[in-house]
């Protein structure tokens, strides 16, 4: 829409959207009913999803939209705070609420973070003009994949409504929405556009970028410099939380004779009660992930079945759980309920466990069994680190690996510390013949002589 004219008249019809530049108003007016956005960062993401929100359900009274963002705090910093000047300086009629804005045309905007399946499954049932969602790299795929086939696509067949995914590409290069920006589903229309195109951010981002590689020493070809900077997918290693990992089958069947193990749980009742097995056996330098899975949606009873399974299979020297996830009363009642001792896990300084769980995983003295712990290494390859490399990044799926770092930390102090045998040289076996043939010698002169044997052992080791 490049005629002033006709751009004025549009405004006329949806001032809204004279809060956008060209890129964003491309994106906001695609017709296609499947549209995806890759940025980068301070690009107006936000911006963007806030004016279509609004504008559109100005223009259809009745309706109702959903926006979603990674969880509720991103929603309430980053979203609800968008959404406020506008308000005011277009004058919307509106009543501004904690989790939707309710117009005077009857339409409203329901907004949410979307980082546990109970939260979504309320949206079941819902007729949607539009679904936004924001930050989509970050999403679980789990939740995403669940959101958007089951919840969110029936929820706009009857108005044919709109799905908008829009976010900064992310360290990790696979999912659905890397796979939907690279084009791999031909329904989606896809859009780019940097903080470069933005009028109101381009100088400032420019002086920024040029200290980034400045303070990196690097170029333009930077991984975190191509995400954060020009939008671009790239792979970094240095962002993943596990760097290596390697599968392997154990030299023997589990026993309890010969065989320890210690089983980690990480409690989640709205989403992911995840459980591993860490196992070590006699006389084998490894540790092996032996077993590593998830339940949803759990009881206590649920849980306590698993646990029973897990306790009769392996007969653990310790079953270790997250005390957010379980209370004390709860972990009280596996123990008289069910017989099952439970000790709390450590949790402070995840960081630098995490650098020993790397550093046990790259050496291979951990390692993972190939088919029983399918979903842990997906959570391997994807996991990221937040801004500040405390923890990982908010919203991101890491049950299983959470279970494992709680059972691998109790672990480490029951596994032995196992000597590997190392194969001896041809000049290592001459060198300990020849050194065992001086010492005879000695031996005898100090028997004939009476001489000292030590003294004369001394000044050998000193020569």
């Amino acid at each position: 829409m490049t005629n002033p004219q006709l751009l004025e008249q549009f405004y006329r019809s949806a001032p809204l959207y004279r809060e956008l530049f060209d890129k964003q108003l491309e994106f906001a007016l695609s017709p296609s009913r499947f549209i995806a956005a890759v940025c980068s960062r301070r690009a107006g993401k936000t911006t963007v999803c806030a004016v279509k929100a609004m504008q559109e359900l100005l223009n259809v009274p009745g309706s109702i939209g959903l926006y979603l963002a990674l969880t509720d705090r991103s929603v309430e910093d980053i979203f609800m705070p968008t959404i406020m000047p506008l308000v005011t300086r277009y004058k919307i009629k509106c009543k501004v609420n904690r989790d939707e804005i309710i117009f005077d045309n009857g339409s409203k905007l329901l907004v949410c973070g979307a980082n546990h399946i109970h939260k979504i499954e309320t949206f079941r049932g819902i007729k949607l003009l539009f679904c936004i969602i924001d930050e989509a790299a970050s999403f679980s795929e789990k939740i995403l994949h669940y959101l958007v086939d089951e919840i969110v696509g029936p929820a706009l067949s009857d108005h044919q409504g709109q799905l908008m995914l829009i976010g900064t590409p992310a360290a990790h290069c696979m999912g659905m929405f890397y796979e939907v920006t690279q084009g791999t589903e031909p329904i989606w229309i896809v859009k780019r556009w940097t903080a470069f195109d933005n009028p109101y951010m381009k100088d400032n981002f420019r002086k920024d970028a040029e200290l980034f590689c400045l303070r990196k020493q690097c170029d333009k070809n930077h991984p975190k410099f191509r995400r954060e900077y020009l939008g671009e997918w790239c792979a970094d290693d240095e962002s993943l939380m596990i760097r290596s990992f390697h599968t392997e089958f154990p030299l023997s069947h589990y026993s309890n004779d010969n065989w320890r193990s210690v089983i980690g749980i990480d409690f989640g009742f709205n989403d992911e009660t995840a459980f591993s097995v860490i196992a070590w056996a006699k006389n084998n330098p490894k540790t092996y992930v032996l077993e590593c899975f998830g339940i949803t949606k759990s009881s206590v009873s649920q849980i306590a079945q698993q646990l029973q399974r897990l306790k009769q299979k392996y007969k653990p020297v310790a079953f270790v759980g997250d005390p957010a996830g379980a209370s004390k009363i709860m972990m009280l009642e596996f123990k008289e309920k069910y017989g099952i001792f439970m000790d709390s896990a450590q949790k402070t300084n995840k960081a630098h466990y995490i650098e020993i769980l790397n550093d046990a995983l790259l050496n291979k003295v951990l390692v993972l069994h190939p088919e029983t712990t399918l979903e842990l290494q997906k959570e391997m390859r994807t996991v990221v680190w937040n801004e500040e490399r405390t923890r990982e990044q908010e919203g991101m799926k890491c049950d299983q690996l959470d279970a494992t770092l709680y059972a691998y930390r109790e672990a480490l102090g029951y596994t032995e510390k196992i000597l590997l045998k190392v194969q001896k040289t041809e000049e290592d076996i001459e060198r300990e013949l020849l050194n065992s043939i001086i010492l005879k010698d000695m031996e005898e002169k100090h028997s004939r002589n009476g001489d000292s044997f030590y003294s004369d052992l001394n000044q050998y080791m000193g020569q």
